[in-house]
């Protein structure tokens, strides 16, 4: 880990997020067009701060879920009409204590969320997640660099992340989210699985159709 990540300010800049749950320890490409995002995004580049980072609730970012991560904002590209489109690099799931700012941007206080790995059935789960997710891989249109990921990595907090990043494309916000906050990594792997089950068979429905 980076000495950035090592370290944990009092006080973070609140990045909400339309949509979209970020789960740790993924890199996901995010687009920002609000002005004071903009403005958080920009400084946090300039001075290599790290940020909360939170799914609005009911698409308001002046509401957000209390469970985070914590991501260093990486720029990729600002378009003609001033939008941005970055990386966020999460490296921690985080609970939002209280905001501190509200102008220009949010800042928070917040404290990490660790993760729990002493479920005796974790790796039961997870084969069982990645089975299913080799089967959603094998009846969708090939896609060799997520197929290489699942297949390379070994840890079990990044294997759920992929997974519930890169296959769960009907899930609710709201499951994505509960997802984040289950803090036994076991738990979380199978109702990743269950998840991925329901995603085959709603694909098998729309291709037997």
């Amino acid at each position: 880990m980076t000495d950035a990540h090592d370290a944990f300010p009092d006080e973070l800049p609140l990045l909400p997020l339309r949509g979209m749950v970020v789960f740790p320890p993924c890199v996901v490409p995010v687009a920002v067009s609000r002005p004071a995002s903009i403005r958080l995004v920009d400084e946090a580049v300039a001075s290599g701060s790290l940020v909360v980072v939170s799914a609005q609730r009911n698409d308001d970012p002046a509401q957000w879920y209390a469970v985070g991560a914590l991501a260093q904002v990486h720029r990729l590209v600002r378009l003609h009409d001033g939008t941005l489109r970055i990386a966020l690099q999460a490296f921690d799931r985080v609970v939002i204590d209280r905001v501190t700012q509200q102008e220009p941007y949010l800042r928070v206080q917040a404290h990490r969320l660790p993760d729990r790995l002493d479920n005796p059935d974790m790796m039961t789960y997870l084969h069982d997640a990645l089975a299913r997710a080799r089967e959603l891989l094998d009846a969708l249109p090939p896609n060799d660099e997520l197929r290489a990921q699942l297949e390379s990595a070994d840890d079990p907090q990044h294997l759920a992340a992929l997974m519930a990043s890169m296959l769960l494309v009907r899930a609710s916000l709201a499951e994505r989210q509960e997802l984040l906050e289950l803090t036994d990594v076991g738990e979380r792997l199978a109702r990743i699985g269950a998840l991925l089950a329901q995603e085959l068979a709603i694909l098998r429905g729309h291709l037997r159709m």
